[in-house]
């Protein structure tokens, strides 16, 4: 059976638009799944964002220039929490940064952003505790994914995703099921009858 992975990509979102698609598109022609906060801010986007970072298999961080939206409580940005809390319940995570040329060919000048002291800090982090690829542009980030993804693939503690069609007939298992629990039955009535007569 072909084992398809749901892969969540997180990055700050306006800027890396363009990234995010390269990286949804690399994943789907490598037959996986992506996913990802497009953001559907409702009442409370971190459930939402946790839910499908818990579903996922992969965990995949864009960073930019950029440190993003902060959380309500400050403390953070939302990105930042989406990669916390990755790593907080043990899914495997890898990073993509994207080069400073790259960002500047974009006109972004994000050496002047709000928070652009917290992104170098939490930048550095991810690269000393993930692994980190560089890469300059969409092309870039395809490659990039198309050679990692299936190291993942490959792991059997990672459960993915199966179509239906692939799976084995599932009655000869409900008929080994059936017949166990009268086995089981049977041999309970023994042992109680074993019981009371002792």
């Amino acid at each position: 059976m072909r084992k398809k992975l749901q892969v969540f990509i997180s990055s700050t979102c306006y800027d890396l638009l363009e990234e995010r698609q390269a990286a949804a598109q690399a994943i789907l022609r490598a037959g996986h799944i992506p996913t990802g906060v497009e953001r559907f801010f409702e009442e409370n986007p971190l459930e939402m964002t946790k839910k499908w970072i818990d579903e996922s298999d992969v965990f995949i961080h864009i960073i930019g220039g950029f440190y993003g939206t902060l959380l309500p409580d400050e403390s953070k940005s939302y990105t930042h929490w989406e990669y916390d809390y990755a790593g907080e319940i043990g899914k495997p995570r890898f990073a993509i940064v994207v080069t400073d040329e790259a960002l500047r060919r974009k006109h972004y000048d994000f050496v002047v952003a709000k928070d652009y002291q917290k992104h170098l800090e939490f930048k550095q982090s991810v690269m000393e505790t993930v692994p980190t690829y560089y890469a300059d542009n969409g092309q870039h980030i395809k490659w990039v994914i198309r050679e990692t993804l299936p190291e993942y693939a490959g792991r059997d503690d990672l459960y993915g995703w199966f179509s239906g069609k692939e799976l084995p007939d599932v009655q000869k298992l409900l008929d080994e099921n059936e017949r166990l629990l009268r086995e089981n039955a049977r041999l309970t009535a023994e042992l109680e009858k074993y019981t009371r007569d002792q």
